[in-house]
């Protein structure tokens, strides 16, 4: 029987001291905290009902604790809660840095190929 070994990419963050390993591909991640972002961006052109925001707020740190492991939201905090706001503000530093990460990768990616540009001359 024949063996393979893949490799295997598991990024890993620091947060506040705290190692964190994300769960989601830079790509999920920052696609779905895009869409969140516009969702309560909405918010502000009307006015919200407590049952938007407070979904929105499960939401967003259902989002956190999805990325970075079950409960990371609440150690992140020290136990505090989390409020939309600052929950939001977490979102896109994360996914500040998975976009940054992604276009990293794909630079590299790039390189290993050759340059990109396969058109003749």
């Amino acid at each position: 029987m024949r063996e393979l070994t893949l490799r295997v990419d598991c990024p890993r963050l620091s947060i506040n001291g705290e190692p964190y390993d994300l769960r989601l591909t830079e790509l999920e991640l920052y696609t779905r905290a895009q869409a969140l972002f516009a969702r309560c961006a909405r918010f502000g052109e009307t006015a919200a009902q407590a049952g938007e925001l407070l979904a929105a707020a499960r939401d967003a740190a259902g989002l956190l604790d999805e990325t970075l492991g079950e409960g990371a939201a609440a150690r992140i905090s020290g136990g505090r809660p989390v409020s939309l706001t600052l929950a939001l503000e977490w979102l896109g530093v994360l996914a500040e840095e998975a976009a940054v990460r992604f276009a990293s990768r794909a630079a590299e990616d790039d390189e290993d190929d050759g340059g990109g540009d396969d058109s003749p001359g």
